[in-house]
Protein backbone atom coordinates (compact mmCIF):
# COMPACT_ATOMS: atom_id res chain seq x y z
CA UNK A 1 0.00 0.00 0.00
CA UNK A 2 1.21 3.87 -1.05
CA UNK A 3 2.17 5.73 2.10
CA UNK A 4 -0.31 8.64 2.27
CA UNK A 5 1.35 11.89 1.19
CA UNK A 6 1.73 13.99 3.91
CA UNK A 7 1.69 17.85 4.39
CA UNK A 8 4.35 18.35 7.06
CA UNK A 9 6.10 21.02 6.92
CA UNK A 10 9.43 19.34 8.40
CA UNK A 11 9.18 17.23 5.21
CA UNK A 12 10.27 19.47 2.89
CA UNK A 13 13.48 18.02 1.75
CA UNK A 14 16.50 20.34 0.12
CA UNK A 15 15.58 20.65 -3.27
CA UNK A 16 12.20 21.60 -2.15
CA UNK A 17 13.30 24.34 0.25
CA UNK A 18 15.76 25.99 -2.58
CA UNK A 19 12.76 26.02 -5.01
CA UNK A 20 10.65 27.56 -2.13
CA UNK A 21 13.68 30.22 -1.69
CA UNK A 22 14.47 30.53 -5.45
CA UNK A 23 10.73 31.17 -5.90
CA UNK A 24 10.67 33.90 -2.68
CA UNK A 25 13.48 35.71 -4.59
CA UNK A 26 11.14 36.08 -7.73
CA UNK A 27 8.36 37.04 -6.03
CA UNK A 28 6.16 36.04 -8.83
CA UNK A 29 6.88 33.89 -11.83
CA UNK A 30 7.20 30.60 -14.24
CA UNK A 31 9.07 27.93 -13.57
CA UNK A 32 11.83 29.19 -15.83
CA UNK A 33 12.02 32.80 -13.95
CA UNK A 34 12.26 30.09 -10.59
CA UNK A 35 15.23 27.97 -12.48
CA UNK A 36 17.29 31.13 -13.09
CA UNK A 37 17.75 31.75 -10.06
CA UNK A 38 19.65 28.75 -9.45
CA UNK A 39 23.43 28.49 -10.62
CA UNK A 40 23.50 26.45 -14.10
CA UNK A 41 25.79 23.68 -12.27
CA UNK A 42 22.97 23.00 -10.11
CA UNK A 43 19.97 23.80 -11.59
CA UNK A 44 17.37 21.16 -11.44
CA UNK A 45 15.56 20.07 -14.69
CA UNK A 46 12.47 21.59 -15.71
CA UNK A 47 9.66 18.91 -14.81
CA UNK A 48 11.26 18.50 -11.75
CA UNK A 49 10.83 22.06 -10.45
CA UNK A 50 7.71 22.18 -11.77
CA UNK A 51 6.32 18.58 -9.73
CA UNK A 52 7.95 20.57 -7.13
CA UNK A 53 6.36 23.66 -7.08
CA UNK A 54 3.18 21.60 -7.23
CA UNK A 55 4.07 19.73 -4.34
CA UNK A 56 4.90 22.98 -2.70
CA UNK A 57 1.60 23.84 -3.89
CA UNK A 58 -0.09 20.92 -2.10
CA UNK A 59 1.24 22.06 1.13
CA UNK A 60 0.20 25.17 0.91
CA UNK A 61 2.71 26.81 0.53
CA UNK A 62 2.85 28.12 -3.43
CA UNK A 63 -0.04 29.08 -5.17
CA UNK A 64 -0.31 29.50 -9.13
CA UNK A 65 -2.66 31.28 -11.87
CA UNK A 66 -2.58 30.63 -15.17
CA UNK A 67 -1.85 33.16 -17.65
CA UNK A 68 -2.91 31.89 -21.13
CA UNK A 69 -1.39 28.11 -20.72
CA UNK A 70 1.68 29.24 -18.55
CA UNK A 71 1.56 28.62 -14.37
CA UNK A 72 2.59 31.79 -12.96
CA UNK A 73 3.56 31.03 -8.92
CA UNK A 74 3.78 32.82 -6.15
CA UNK A 75 4.59 32.12 -2.27
CA UNK A 76 1.68 31.49 -0.48
CA UNK A 77 3.25 32.13 3.13
CA UNK A 78 5.83 34.13 3.46
CA UNK A 79 9.73 32.98 4.03
CA UNK A 80 10.18 33.36 7.69
CA UNK A 81 6.60 31.93 8.29
CA UNK A 82 8.06 28.41 6.85
CA UNK A 83 11.48 29.06 9.06
CA UNK A 84 8.98 29.12 12.02
CA UNK A 85 6.71 26.55 11.46
CA UNK A 86 10.09 24.08 10.58
CA UNK A 87 11.75 25.17 14.00
CA UNK A 88 8.29 24.83 15.77
CA UNK A 89 8.11 20.94 14.68
CA UNK A 90 11.38 19.97 15.02
CA UNK A 91 11.66 21.64 18.72
CA UNK A 92 8.64 19.39 19.18
CA UNK A 93 9.83 16.36 17.54
CA UNK A 94 13.68 16.62 18.31
CA UNK A 95 13.62 18.69 21.56
CA UNK A 96 10.36 17.74 23.32
CA UNK A 97 9.51 21.41 23.26
CA UNK A 98 12.51 22.55 25.30
CA UNK A 99 13.60 25.54 23.46
CA UNK A 100 16.14 25.41 26.62
CA UNK A 101 17.28 22.19 25.16
CA UNK A 102 17.00 23.59 21.53
CA UNK A 103 19.43 26.47 22.44
CA UNK A 104 21.79 24.49 24.77
CA UNK A 105 22.56 22.15 21.13
CA UNK A 106 22.66 25.15 19.48
CA UNK A 107 25.61 26.46 22.25
CA UNK A 108 27.18 23.33 21.75
CA UNK A 109 27.82 23.45 18.28
CA UNK A 110 31.33 24.59 17.18
CA UNK A 111 30.22 27.12 14.73
CA UNK A 112 28.70 29.18 17.10
CA UNK A 113 31.50 32.22 17.79
CA UNK A 114 32.06 34.68 20.36
CA UNK A 115 30.27 37.13 18.02
CA UNK A 116 27.16 34.96 17.42
CA UNK A 117 26.85 34.44 21.20
CA UNK A 118 27.04 38.74 21.70
CA UNK A 119 24.69 38.71 18.86
CA UNK A 120 22.10 35.96 20.56
CA UNK A 121 22.57 38.16 24.18
CA UNK A 122 21.27 41.34 22.11
CA UNK A 123 18.27 39.38 20.47
CA UNK A 124 17.48 37.89 23.76
CA UNK A 125 18.27 41.92 25.55
CA UNK A 126 15.86 43.37 22.40
CA UNK A 127 12.88 40.50 23.50
CA UNK A 128 12.68 40.77 27.25
CA UNK A 129 12.44 44.70 26.59
CA UNK A 130 9.77 44.45 24.45
CA UNK A 131 8.27 42.17 27.07
CA UNK A 132 8.51 45.10 29.55
CA UNK A 133 6.71 47.65 27.01
CA UNK A 134 3.43 45.56 26.55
Amino acid sequence: MAKPRSNRITEMGELQLDVFDALCEVGEGTVYDVLAQFPKRHRPRYTTALTVLRTLEEKGLVAHRTESRTYVFRPAVEPAAVRRRVLRDVLERVFAGSPRELVAALLDDEAVTADVIAELKALIAATEAEGDEQ
